[in-house]
């Protein structure tokens, strides 16, 4: 055998005749496939005696010369004419881009009309105040007529204006044009080539009226459907997919929903279906599938596929969601603001589990609706607690959120000196950007501040009673057994750790402490007594019990109790969103009148104190021997006062505790005085006429922006008008306003109502947020990002206005943003 008869290779001969072969089968085999026209029906649409077929309407070409061969839809499909074939691609490539004018349009090709279907009838309007291309006539006489956009617009029998959407204009030639008919039509018409007619306005009309136009309407109309298309089935499966695709996000983005306004966190150890530590957002889906046929089709189906096979379901998708739904609850709430135009700013500032300051903004406004509103807006990092630092902050979150910092009224925050200072403070650095931003201090916090003094700066047995209270209870907590021993199943109430800023801790203890003041002290002894106790614990309970038998410390109990009951209370009140600061003010100065009214009740407390403690023992001044100071030779003694025990104890403890509540309270009180003062005159119905019209005047012209000089005269009549309301509270005031639509017949009280409700009197909502801090930000989720943590924050938060909000417009607006992956 011949090795080398092998290896050779085919001649160019033998190549051209195995090519040529290859050629004439490939033919046969074509000229044997049926045409694809053949597989398809005409679809006829019948309307008002119009009658059109979709593959003449989707695919007709109006041919511009009388050589050009006319292009049907079968000589498109079948590849006949090719000439007519090679014409259109030139036309496709000299017209890849169209123009907004359609005068320059020239002849249009398929690809061109789906380009210009594509893009809308609306980027070719071209509409304006006035058409300066369009004047036509002899200019020289004056004797000219333009377009105006009367003729845009048909009135019809009742008198009701309707636009004339298919009416577009040439800028260039001043020319109008009916969209459609351009678009579609075959004839030759004015309003294909161009209309001009101004004098003759009624020829719109007659177009308007006529068939063709009504033909091509209807063809507009298919088109934009995709009905009248070849692709018909095709955009109908896209749609039908992207149907799909959209389903399985409504159910993901109802499952942030839920976890977001709960505060709870997405994520476990793992993100594996079925595994019982792929965290909450994965867990309530597979038990919604469950209960779903589609979701658990979709799990079975799409789940765990891994990367390149998109499911929707990871945690990546899961963030975008919740930064789109957190932005979105900010846009809701940066609209009520420029709805109400009115607003102040609460700021507040706390460290997060990863140490990092987080500043909190609170904004406060009244609704459409007269209600007093406290949004939360978010958290925002801080470096730096000065105050110019601070208010660059703040008017750059108000800058954000699309408002006009001249328009807020109001800031509060508490009285640490970097916020309340009055001169280099955040309050003085937002007055020089804006001198109506008057400051409020916190109320609720500046009743904090009164017991804190009286505690730690009036005397010694008031400090030296509360550190008994927080020893008292340090002993019992320190173990369960201890606990349940001292607070018995028959005790109601227990001891709370002691708090500077939540005075209501300290109520609670000393409500606790006067109910089983008897209990307490039994449990005690006999934990003193009892041999299976340690040494150091029975010492312990001996001394606490020791404390307790003393008359002060029972005395103590009983009016600290009652005062800090009232404090509690009014503290509570103080805390509500919808407080304003008249009713704040009047609650102080009542607190004011109450604590003054305690100094005559003395004896009452000291009798209750020995009805508690059960002896009848005296005072401890009483019990030790009396030092006597040395006197000198000149010295009488004969004048020396000598107190008793209940006089000293009421001199030098009782009345000194008095004194310094009722001077924390005269001070705080002064802060809102000059606040509070100028809008009295809305509310004091009783003052004559002329301190009226002076308080009046002079709360305009504190507000020359917002208030005029009538509002005087607007006072004397809305004086009378709500003369017969026994409610007539600010916001009760501006309810009857609204109410009665009386805005326009009292338009300076209803802005000065609104003013004074958008003033802030605590900045307990900041406090709020950072209880909710504390819980998305634990010390399980310290990596959390700044934007996720302000977004899952907010919708925890106001989660009464995210159950209202749709965020069906999110869920399209990321399908057409994941197109890449999926088509929507």
């Amino acid at each position: 055998m011949d090795l080398s008869s092998i290896n050779k290779k085919p001649s160019g001969h033998a190549k051209r005749k195995k090519k040529k072969e290859k050629e004439e089968k490939e033919a046969t085999a074509i000229k044997n496939v049926m045409p694809i026209n053949s597989f398809f029906k005409k679809a006829r649409i019948e309307e008002e005696g119009f009658e059109l077929a979709s593959s003449n309407v989707s695919l007709e070409v109006p041919s511009t010369s009388d050589a050009q061969p006319e292009l049907t839809a079968a000589t498109i499909l079948t590849g006949e004419n090719e000439a007519a074939s090679m014409n259109e691609e030139q036309a496709e490539q000299g017209n890849s881009s169209i123009s907004e004018d359609p005068a320059l349009w020239g002849s249009l090709t398929e690809s061109t009309r789906k380009e210009i279907l594509f893009k809308g009838i609306s980027a070719f309007q071209n509409r304006a105040a006035k058409y300066p291309a369009s004047r036509r006539g002899n200019e020289a006489e004056g004797k000219t007529r333009s377009l105006t956009n009367d003729a845009l617009t048909r009135r019809i029998y009742n008198g009701e204006a309707i636009p004339r959407e298919w009416i577009i204009y040439s800028p260039s030639t001043g020319d109008i044009f009916c969209f459609p008919c351009k678009v579609f039509s075959q004839c030759n018409n004015a309003f294909i080539a161009g209309f001009s007619d101004w004098k003759h306005p009624e020829r719109i009309t007659e177009h308007e009226m006529s068939g063709e136009h009504r033909r091509c309407m209807l063809s507009l109309a298919h088109r934009s459907k995709h009905l009248g298309t070849v692709d018909a089935s095709l955009g109908r499966q896209i749609e039908a997919e992207g149907q799909y695709w959209k389903d399985v996000l409504r159910r993901v983005v109802a499952v942030i929903k839920f976890l977001s306004e709960r505060g709870l966190p997405f994520r476990g150890d793992d993100e594996l279906l079925g595994s019982p530590h792929n965290g909450n957002y994965l867990g309530i889906l597979e038990l919604l599938a469950q209960f779903d046929p589609f979701l658990k089709e979709h799990l079975q189906k799409y789940g765990q596929k891994g990367r390149g096979k998109p499911s929707y379901l990871s945690s990546t998708i899961c963030e975008e969601f919740i930064n789109l739904m957190g932005e979105k609850t900010k846009q809701a709430i940066a609209t009520e603001l420029q709805q109400a135009k009115y607003f102040s700013v609460i700021v507040d500032s706390t460290p997060d589990m990863s140490h990092v300051d987080q500043l909190t903004f609170v904004f406060r406004f009244v609704s459409e609706t007269g209600k007093v509103v406290e949004r939360f807006i978010g958290f925002e990092p801080i470096h730096s607690h000065t105050g110019s630092s601070l208010a660059e902050c703040v008017i750059k979150m108000v800058s954000d959120l699309g408002l006009d910092l001249s328009n807020c009224r109001g800031q509060a925050y508490d009285n640490a000196s970097n916020m309340s200072g009055k001169y280099n403070g955040l309050q003085a650095q937002l007055k020089k950007n804006n001198p109506l931003m008057h400051y409020i201090p916190c109320a609720a916090h500046s009743l904090n501040l009164v017991g804190v003094n009286s505690v730690e700066n009036s005397c010694r047995g008031a400090s030296q009673f509360f550190d008994f209270l927080q020893s008292l209870y340090a002993f019992c907590s320190a173990s369960t057994h201890r606990w349940n021993k001292v607070f018995t199943a028959d005790i109601s109430l227990t001891l709370k750790s002691l708090s500077c800023t939540r005075w209501s801790c300290r109520g609670d203890s000393t409500r606790a402490l006067s109910e089983n003041y008897a209990k307490i002290a039994s449990s005690l002894q006999m934990v003193a007594s009892d041999d299976e106790e340690r040494r150091d614990t029975r010492r312990e309970a001996a001394a606490l019990c020791n404390k307790l038998e003393k008359l002060e410390t029972a005395l103590m109990t009983m009016f600290w109790d009652t005062v800090l009951q009232r404090f509690k209370l009014t503290s509570n009140s103080l805390q509500k969103r919808e407080m304003d600061l008249m009713t704040a003010v009047r609650l102080l100065e009542s607190l004011h009148t109450y604590v003054a009214s305690l100094r005559g009740q003395f004896g009452d407390f000291e009798t209750s104190a020995r009805a508690i403690t059960g002896v009848t023992q005296a005072y401890q001044s009483e019990t030790h021997r009396v030092s006597k100071r040395k006197t000198f030779d000149d010295e009488t003694v004969d004048n020396e006062v000598v107190l008793t025990g209940s006089k000293k104890f009421q001199v030098e403890t009782f009345n000194v505790i008095i004194d310094s509540l009722l001077s924390g309270l005269k001070k705080r009180l002064d802060a809102y005085k000059d606040i509070n003062d100028r809008f009295g005159v809305l509310f004091d119905m009783d003052c004559a006429d002329t301190d009226l019209f002076k308080r009046a005047n002079a709360l305009s012209s504190s507000y020359p922006s917002d208030l005029d000089n009538s509002l005087s005269d607007e006072l004397i009549q809305f004086r009378s008008f709500v003369s017969t309301e026994q409610d007539k509270t600010p916001a009760n005031l501006l309810q009857i306003v609204q109410r009665n639509g009386l805005q326009t017949t009292f338009p300076n009280v209803f802005v000065a109502l609104r003013l004074f409700l958008t003033l802030p009197v605590s900045n307990c909502e900041g406090e709020r947020s950072f209880s909710q801090l504390k819980r998305i930000k634990n010390e399980l989720r310290t990596t959390m990002g700044q934007k996720r943590l302000s977004a899952l924050s907010l919708m925890a938060i106001e989660s009464e206005l995210v159950r209202e909000l749709d965020f069906e417009d999110l869920i399209c607006n990321f399908a057409k943003k994941k197109t890449r992956k999926k088509n929507f």
